[in-house]
């Protein structure tokens, strides 16, 4: 395993680099697959939950949990990415796929935040006394779900992308046999 931070080689079985203590990057095609499955899994969760509340399955209550749950795990993550430190020379390795990886959670996060107004239009619905207010009022849900859906699928095409140039920059980077020798 290759230390991003000082570029040391160390056994597979370190979770810390035994030169400088930083976390060793798990990142292989074995870690990388689970992870896609992961980002996916939250947007068909997302999507589930939104039809479960328009068909009155779980309650506001419920939908508000699990949308702040999901959020926060997100937020945490990006953070994660926002303040690793990594070497310059290695930045040209990492770049694109930190800002493509960056833009999805950002992405997944304006989506939730979106979808957050859906139990606040259907409480109008229901209080709702013409038809032409509640017609308005199931237009106006429809577009917020279509397009809040449509926002958290294209991020997880980018989450799902950045995963994959991760795999590949890893190769290439220990193609380039980085851990011997560098930063010596």
């Amino acid at each position: 395993m290759i230390c991003i931070k000082c570029g040391n080689s160390n056994p597979d079985s370190e979770n810390y680099c035994l030169k400088c203590g930083s976390p060793l990057p798990k990142i292989s095609q074995a870690v990388a697959r689970p992870a896609r499955v992961k980002v996916t899994k939250n947007y068909d969760t997302i999507r589930l939950k939104v039809e479960q509340l328009l068909s009155y399955e779980i309650s506001y209550e419920e939908y508000y949990e699990i949308l702040d749950n999901m959020y926060y795990k997100i937020e945490e993550a990006g953070n994660l990415v926002s303040n690793m430190e990594i070497p310059e020379d290695l930045l040209p390795y990492f770049k694109e796929q930190i800002e493509i990886g960056l833009t999805g959670i950002d992405m997944f996060l304006q989506a939730i935040n979106e979808l957050k107004v859906l139990p606040e239009l259907l409480e109008e619905l229901n209080n709702a006394q013409s038809e032409e207010v509640k017609e308005n009022l199931f237009q106006e849900i429809d577009k917020i779900k279509e397009q809040s859906l449509n926002l958290a699928a294209e991020a997880t095409e980018h989450l799902n992308i950045a995963l994959d140039m991760a795999i590949e920059n890893m190769s290439k980077w220990k193609e380039e046999d980085f851990g011997a020798g560098y930063y010596v």
